[in-house]
């Protein structure tokens, strides 16, 4: 069985999440890099699926 996880990507700032996170923690990761960085938003933002 696969399971997966995520990796957060800003396509604003070019930041890439170091861990691979399941999806609860990776849209909270999401959503805290959007508010402690004024010039991206969530649409700047996407969650990148990946093989564990």
């Amino acid at each position: 069985m696969v399971k997966w996880s995520y990796i957060v990507t800003c396509k604003n700032c070019g930041y890439i999440s170091a861990e691979k996170l399941p999806e609860k923690e990776s849209k909270d990761l999401m959503h805290a890099h959007a508010r402690n960085n004024p010039s991206c938003t969530i649409g700047h933002i996407k969650l990148m699926k990946v093989r564990t």
